[in-house]
C-alpha cells in the first residue's frame, strides 16, 4: 500500500482488551504498510464545568461499581498495574499525535497520504462519551475526502437514542467502507443510514498464537496449575461455588484477574493477560476478549451471564455474534460448567473467518 495508516480507537491504558485490540489491529495493518500509528484524542482545555460533565458522562454506567470498589482499592497495586499497562502501550503501540476534541477538521495537521481506520472495540458506545469524543471516533477530525474505514467497530449497545442518531447519520456515510464486530451493529447502521456494513473478526482473533506468545514475558511459572477467572461483573455465590468445585476436583489453584484477593495476578499487564490465558487449565469469565483468547489458545471455558447487564446496555450482542461465528452457543450459562468445545471445528471456522475478514480489509483499503 505504501501509505501511512492511522488508527482511531479508544485509548484506555489499563483495559486489557482495549490495549490488546489496539496492538492487534496495528499488527494486522502492518502487513500492508511499514508505518502504522494510533491517533490519541484528548479533551480540550474547556472550562472546569464542561470537563466535569464529560467525565461524569463517561462513567455514567460504571459509576456505582467504581464507588462500591474504591474503598477496597489498594493504591499501590493499582499504581503498579497502571505502570505495567503504560509500559506495554509505550513499547508496543506507536502514538502519532494528540488531538484536542475541540479542534475543527481544518485545525488538525493531517498528512496528505494518511489512510484512517476507526476501530476496533466499543468506539461507538455513545453513553460512555461526550458528543465531541463520539464525533472524533466517527472520523469527524479527518478532513472530508480523506480515506476512512472502520474495522470491527462496536456500538456496545443494542439501541441508539433518538437524540444521538444524527451524529451517526452525519459521519457514517463519509466512510469508504464500514465493518463492525457484532450482528446488531449491521442492523443499527442499516436502520440509521441505510448503509450496509460487514461483520468481521475482532483483531485479536486475526493474530496467530505464535505471534501472541512473542509478546509474553514469563509472568507465569511453567509448573503453575491454575483455573483462571476474569470477570468484569461480580460472580454470584453459586457461580463462585462452581469455580471452587472445578479447581478442587482438578487439583488447581484459582488465579483471579482484576480481583484484589489475588494480588499476584492483579498487577498483570496486557502481555501477562495473554500468558495467563495461554497456560490456564480452565477459564471462567464474562468478558468478550477473555473468550477470544480462550478460543485462540484452545481453552475449555465457561461464560457466566453477567448480573445486571440487560436491555440497551446488554453485552449479549457481541457474545452472541462471537458464539455464532464459532458455533459455541452452549458456553454461556447461568451456572455450572459449559460442554467441552471441539477445537478441530473451531479452528476450521477461525481460518474461514480470518480469510473473509482479511479479504474485506484488503478490498476496503484499495484506492
Amino acid at each position: 500500500m505504501g501509505k501511512k495508516i492511522k488508527i482511531i480507537t479508544i485509548f484506555d491504558s489499563t483495559n486489557y482488551g482495549n490495549r490488546l485490540q489496539n496492538y492487534a489491529l496495528s499488527e494486522l495493518l502492518g502487513d500492508y504498510t511499514s508505518v502504522v500509528s494510533t491517533v490519541r484524542y484528548i479533551n480540550s482545555k474547556g472550562d472546569f464545568f464542561q470537563r466535569t460533565i464529560e467525565v461524569l458522562r463517561l462513567f455514567r454506567d460504571r459509576l456505582a461499581l467504581i464507588i462500591s470498589r474504591i474503598k477496597t482499592l489498594h493504591p499501590f497495586l493499582a499504581g503498579e498495574r497502571e505502570k505495567v499497562c503504560d509500559r506495554f502501550s509505550s513499547k508496543r503501540i506507536t502514538v502519532c499525535s494528540n488531538i484536542l476534541v475541540s479542534m475543527s477538521a481544518d485545525d488538525v495537521d493531517v498528512d496528505d497520504d494518511s489512510f484512517y481506520v476507526l476501530g476496533s472495540d466499543q468506539i461507538w458506545n455513545y453513553p460512555w462519551f461526550s458528543e465531541s469524543n463520539l464525533s472524533a471516533q466517527l472520523g469527524a477530525y479527518v478532513p472530508e475526502g480523506k480515506p476512512v474505514i472502520s474495522y470491527a467497530a462496536s456500538f456496545g449497545v443494542s439501541e441508539i437514542d433518538d437524540d444521538v442518531k444524527p451524529i451517526f447519520q452525519k459521519y457514517l456515510p463519509r466512510l469508504k467502507a464500514v465493518s463492525v464486530r457484532e450482528d446488531r451493529g449491521t442492523e443499527l447502521i442499516k436502520e440509521m443510514t441505510g448503509l450496509d456494513a460487514t461483520v468481521v473478526l475482532d483483531p485479536t482473533l486475526m493474530l496467530t498464537t505464535d505471534k501472541w506468545l512473542k509478546i509474553t514475558e514469563n509472568f507465569v511459572p511453567n509448573n503453575d496449575k491454575y483455573v483462571l477467572t476474569y470477570f468484569l461483573g461480580r460472580p454470584s455465590n453459586e457461580q463462585e461455588r462452581d469455580i471452587q468445585a472445578y479447581a478442587k476436583t482438578h487439583g488447581c489453584r484459582v488465579r483471579r484477574m482484576l480481583d484484589l484477593r489475588d494480588k499476584e495476578t492483579y498487577v498483570a499487564g496486557p502481555q501477562d493477560f495473554v500468558e495467563l490465558f495461554s497456560k490456564a487449565q480452565y477459564v471462567f469469565t464474562d468478558s468478550y476478549h477473555a473468550c477470544c483468547f480462550s478460543i485462540l489458545f484452545h481453552k475449555q471455558f465457561t461464560v457466566f451471564n453477567r448480573a445486571g447487564m440487560t436491555g440497551k446496555s446488554s453485552m449479549n450482542s457481541r457474545m452472541e455474534t462471537l458464539f455464532r461465528l464459532f458455533d459455541l452457543d452452549s458456553v454461556m450459562i447461568d451456572s455450572g460448567l459449559a460442554p467441552d468445545i471441539d477445537y478441530g471445528k473451531v479452528d476450521r471456522l477461525l481460518e474461514k473467518h480470518r480469510k473473509e475478514s482479511r479479504s474485506w480489509l484488503e478490498k476496503a483499503m484499495e484506492n
